[in-house]
């Protein structure tokens, strides 16, 4: 492919286009190519199964970003091209936004990185006509489970990302990615009228994980949440015991803790402290296979690696890019990210992971006379000090160590630092969710995995959904 052949001769070129963009000073440079694929489509169907056209739509963003970083800023030019011209644009352009004279020079490329190739099905390589019966067959599922449904859409994407990078301490790195999802919503007409339900499904392999995964599967989880949801009662508000099931549950240490541990954040803590009780270890962990947030290096060609956060209950790390570990001397961790060429890297989560305890899930209710389980998280709102107000999705009454009626219209209120005191019991159950986060932060989009146990908070408030 075209896009291949510009990353061979990105190296062949990387030195003197680095060597322009230094020019007139600055401590490190990189030139990122990038060429992003993107296929969206939506199918619809209504109560009397009529189906409302649909197609899927092809986007395709190609171009580079040469990148200078001095002891005082950060400077960028960005160009809609990946050609050697487009390069050599860039540098100067980049170049004439300083009137220094150069303090450091590009050496060889010494470190190389590159993907594999992406399997024969990913999901580049799968027809139009393929995605569409996906689409077809999750929709037209939906109704074996439940008559009551009035509504039904399923909505399909994917990204394929081919990535270029050198970098002038010696690196260069050719990555390829790719991230696809299917996601059905259905209404449904309960007792208590019009509910809604969803469920999400994806991965960053190939089509082969729907034959794995069926989307028959994913019909009948949307209608358990709608059939949830029609069947809920309200909690009164106030503070309560709450367990959080495993895997997608780690959206809340994702929000509530993970942006304040990114360096151009930073939590008012120091290392060393104690920030959490001690059976927690919080890590993000760049290497782990087939997550959202896995690669080989990062988008400023920094190794990826597993990184302490929180150890044993104690501050032990925060999550750089080259920039902030240069400015507050600290490591880099690998986790400087961008959404596109057109973006900056800032430092960013990529598989935030609450590791397991010992204790037996079912174990974690047992001395709770009056509580609430959370099954899965909504959308919620999270300030720059880890205060956060998430949407209760689907949620269960603890009365006597058992979960008993759903529970809706709520949401759990909370300071992520004072909640991490209040952990008292950590399972032995850890899951890795793969198949729906993305991350928003600064206008920048970038796909992440979360996992962890179960877990028990001695006391989170409960308050009532205004938006439920």
């Amino acid at each position: 492919m075209a896009f291949e052949k510009h990353a061979v001769r990105l190296q062949e070129e990387g030195v003197s286009v680095l060597t322009k963009a230094l020019g007139r000073g600055g401590w490190f440079a990189d030139v990122f190519c990038e060429q992003s694929v993107y296929h969206t489509g939506a199918y619809r169907l209504d109560a009397n199964r009529r189906q409302r056209p649909f197609a899927l739509q092809r986007d395709v963003m190609e171009g580079t970003s040469v990148r200078v970083l001095t002891e005082t800023d950060e400077h960028v030019a960005t160009v809609d091209a990946v050609t050697p011209r487009a390069w050599q644009q860039a540098a100067a352009d980049v170049a004439t936004h300083r009137n220094g004279e150069a303090t450091v020079r590009p050496v060889a490329f010494h470190q190389a990185f590159q993907t594999p190739a992406l399997p024969p099905d990913a999901p580049d390589a799968i027809s139009e006509t393929e995605k569409q019966a996906l689409m077809r067959e999750a929709a037209e599922a939906v109704w074996a489970f439940d008559d009551r449904v009035h509504h039904v859409s399923v909505h399909y994407h994917d990204h394929t990302r081919r990535t270029a990078l050198v970098t002038s301490d010696g690196t260069i790195a050719i990555r390829t990615a790719a991230w696809f999802g299917l996601r059905v919503a259905v209404t449904l007409h309960g007792k208590n009228g019009v509910v809604t339900g969803d469920a999400i499904d994806g991965s960053t392999g190939g089509f082969g994980h729907f034959f794995h995964h069926p989307p028959e599967g994913l019909a009948q989880a949307a209608v358990a949440q709608a059939q949830h949801r029609a069947d809920a009662r309200p909690l009164k508000a106030g503070p309560w015991p709450v367990v959080m099931a495993a895997g997608w549950g780690g959206a809340w240490l994702h929000e509530a803790i993970g942006h304040t541990l990114e360096a151009d954040v930073m939590a008012d803590h120091g290392l060393g402290e104690p920030v959490a009780a001690p059976e927690v270890t919080l890590v993000d962990d760049t290497t782990v296979p087939d997550a959202r947030g896995a690669f080989p290096v990062d988008d400023e060609g920094t190794p990826a690696q597993r990184t302490p956060l929180i150890q044993n209950g104690m501050l032990c790390g925060f999550l750089t890019d080259r920039r902030r570990a240069h400015h507050y001397g600290l490591p880099c961790t690998g986790n400087g990210r961008r959404q596109h060429y057109r973006h900056v890297p800032l430092p960013r989560m990529t598989n935030l992971l609450l590791e397991p305890g010992t204790v037996n899930p079912a174990d974690l209710m047992t001395d709770i006379t009056d509580g609430l389980f959370v099954q899965t998280f909504g959308q919620g709102q999270v300030q720059p000090d880890g205060t956060f107000s998430l949407t209760v999705r689907e949620g269960f009454r603890i009365e006597n160590g058992h979960r008993t009626h759903p529970v809706t219209g709520v949401v759990v209120h909370g300071n992520g630092w004072k909640s991490l005191r209040n952990i008292a019991g950590i399972g032995n159950d850890f899951m890795l969710d793969t198949a729906r986060g993305l991350c928003k932060k600064n206008g920048q989009v970038v796909p992440v995995s979360v996992g962890m146990p179960t877990v028990l908070l001695t006391q989170m408030e409960v308050l009532p959904d205004e938006n439920g």
